[in-house]
């Protein structure tokens, strides 16, 4: 295994691989780890959604510290791009505007192929 990894650790891919990984629940080997992302792993209990959520964290930090840096220089940020709590850059949501439910589609569905097919609510 330590061959196969060239030496590293299956995570990081820079330090050396030096403690076997296993699933505690299974006790499955996984692959060798350095100690850092062995000890990462180990803090986060294992739990993929914890560590996903740790990773939005980080990302979000460093976008917002980008943003930061970008308007003290002057740059503002760029044209069209959103702010936090606004709908996505071409986007038909409005903020504070409620998504309309797939029920009222149905509705309005029906009413277009009785309007199409020249049919009147009587």
């Amino acid at each position: 295994m330590l061959q196969d990894q060239g030496g590293v650790c299956a995570i990081c891919q820079v330090a050396p691989a030096v403690h076997v990984d296993h699933d505690h629940a299974t006790g499955a080997v996984r692959a060798l780890l350095c100690f850092t992302c062995n000890g990462g792993l180990g803090q986060f209990r294992d739990d993929p959604y914890l560590l996903r959520v740790a990773a939005f964290y980080v990302e979000g930090s460093q976008q917002r510290q980008a943003l930061t840096l970008l308007q003290e220089a002057g740059g503002g940020a760029p044209a069209g791009a959103s702010r936090p709590g606004s709908p996505p850059v071409g986007s038909q949501r409005r903020p504070g505007r409620p998504r309309a439910t797939r029920s009222t589609g149905r509705h309005r569905s029906e009413e277009r192929r009785q309007g199409a097919a020249g049919e009147a609510d009587g």
